[in-house]
């Protein structure tokens, strides 16, 4: 007689993802302070000036900001959303990607959403949030199930409701709140649906 082990069925988030969501909650937590605060965004937000004649506050800004932005957030709510966010996101698709891998989605993703927000934008406010690089493993895992699908000669079909609703939120969020930087996510996203169309998936 076999017994099935939780442990090994049950997804779960990685060590590394479970880290940024502490690291997140930590720097919001010691930039309360309105002095750290103004301090954390002048080194570490994504600011557009950056790539053009301003003078960064410290040498390799330019290239330190992709990284710093996604770890600030513009309050609590906002850190909430994109925490809880993560969370889910990460659990879910841990089950088809190694920690590994999606770290290094994470990564690639935010980077590419800070390039195409700086690209698409032509706002001057400085950016902030993790959104990007989670709308990146959104994306990821779109196109990992896609992927399944057709390996298994099924329909696409029942994709579509989930990516019409992704699609919808994602629009429903920048008509409500004009502050946010959509070409971020729609960046990140892009990114993610390409790493994991490329991404060959675990047997689980």
């Amino acid at each position: 007689m076999t017994e099935s082990n939780p442990a090994l069925s049950r997804p779960s988030v990685p060590p590394a993802f479970m880290g940024v969501i502490v690291a997140c909650v930590a720097v919001h937590l010691l930039t309360l302070p309105s002095a750290l605060q103004e301090w954390a965004m002048l080194h570490g937000a994504l600011w557009p000036q950056l790539m053009q004649d301003v003078r960064p506050m410290f040498p390799g800004q330019q290239v330190t900001m992709f990284l710093t932005y996604g770890f600030l957030h513009g309050g609590l709510l906002h850190l909430g959303m994109n925490m809880l966010a993560l969370y889910v996101l990460a659990r879910s698709l841990s089950v088809a990607m190694s920690g590994g891998a999606m770290v290094v989605l994470y990564l690639v993703s935010q980077v590419v959403a800070g390039i195409v927000q700086l690209w698409l934008s032509d706002s001057p406010s400085p950016v902030v949030g993790a959104s990007g690089a989670i709308f990146g493993l959104a994306g990821a895992e779109i196109a990992i199930a896609a992927r399944i699908q057709l390996a298994r000669g099924g329909s696409l079909r029942p994709l579509a409701g989930p990516v019409v609703q992704f699609v919808l939120l994602n629009a429903a969020l920048t008509l409500a709140l004009p502050q946010i930087a959509w070409q971020a996510h729609v960046g990140g996203a892009l990114a993610g649906l390409v790493m994991g169309a490329l991404y060959r998936p675990l047997r689980r």
